[in-house]
Order: C-alpha cells, then structure tokens, then sequence
C-alpha cells in the first residue's frame, strides 16, 4: 500500500484473501475511506485513488480481479456482496455502483466518465460531459468483453452479451442485451451460475 494523503482509512475484513500483487494507491488526498467486506478473495486488485473525501465499499464475499481507478473528490463506488469479476476496470466519477451477486468476465470496461475533453470549436463549449453515473444494479451477468460508458444504468437480472458496448440505459429487468451499440434481444430471461 502507498498512502501519499493523510487521514485515509482502509478497514480489511481480517479473513479477506488478497494476492497476486494486488494494490492499494492514494496518490494524494485525504480523509478517502476504503471498506473491504469478510470472505472475499482478491487477485491482482488494484485500488488506484486521486482526490479526498472518496468512499470505497467492497461487499461480503466478492471475488474480484481488477483495477477500481477513482479520480475526483466526494465519489462512492460500491460492489455488492457475493459478486464475481475476473478482469474488470472500473473508471469511476461521481457514483459508481455493481450490484449484489454480479457475474463479470474478463475484458471487462466500465467507464464513468470522458477522461479526455472534446470541444466545439467555434463556441469553445465543452461536448463530452465530464462526469456521470454508472449503476449495474443486482444479478447481472456481463459477459466477456463488454463495454459499459457513462449515464448509464443496467436493471436487475440483465444478461449482457460477449463484446456489447453498452452506452444507455437498460431499464428493463430480466432482459438479454447485445450488439455495438447495445440493445434489447430478448426480455422474460433468467439466468443462474
């Protein structure tokens, strides 16, 4: 761990599994707060933090492999217990959220925001808005290689299939999602592990 704020706090449920080179960084602020439930394993995670007042919660029981990278003051990223992720990278602003008994595969993207500022030329306006939530809320399945941008909210029970970008949100429940831009295939599905 490399704390370069003060007054940052990490509470590490004391039967948490972390290896693998996994990684905690708060390159600088202070007063962050990172919570990481009971029963969980973590290989090659990586909590990278860049602002102050931040509040990261991992549930009970997750198992995640992946990096949480949090720019910005005053942000909340929670994973809910029982969640499973292989290969996830999260870029998280404002709210940041995955739900309770999540399945995430690899090549996973979830991006909360536009790093990278793009302009009008002729107004000098600002076109890519810099900040928006990000919601998968519970027992969703994402498959491999999916991409999640900004303002976007996913309802429970989803499925979402190898390779979608998804870039709005999915409001119904217990539906299949798929294709570049993402879109509803089918709804009334369930799904088990």
């Amino acid at each position: 761990m490399t704390d370069n704020g003060q007054d940052n706090h990490i509470d590490i449920a004391h039967d948490a599994r972390i290896i693998g080179g996994s990684t905690i960084t708060i390159r600088k602020g202070h007063d962050n707060q990172i919570s990481i439930g009971k029963h969980g394993k973590f290989n090659k995670l990586n909590i990278d933090i860049n602002g102050s007042h931040n509040h990261i919660t991992i549930g009970k029981h997750v198992k995640f492999s992946g990096h949480l990278l949090i720019v910005g003051d005053h942000l909340h990223i929670d994973i809910g217990d029982r969640t499973t992720a292989i290969d996830c990278y999260v870029l998280a602003r404002d709210k940041s959220g995955i739900g309770k008994a999540c399945m995430i595969s690899r090549g996973i993207e979830i991006r909360a925001t536009d790093v990278h500022k793009v302009y009008d030329t002729e107004s000098n306006e600002r076109l890519n808005q810099a900040r928006a939530d990000v919601v998968l809320e519970d027992h969703i399945w994402i498959a491999a290689n999916v991409t999640i941008s900004k303002n976007v909210t996913i309802a429970s029970g989803c499925i979402i299939a190898a390779g979608s970008f998804v870039n709005k949100p999915i409001t119904t429940p217990n539906c299949m999602v798929a294709g570049t831009p993402a879109k509803i295939m089918r709804q009334n599905v369930r799904w088990e592990r």
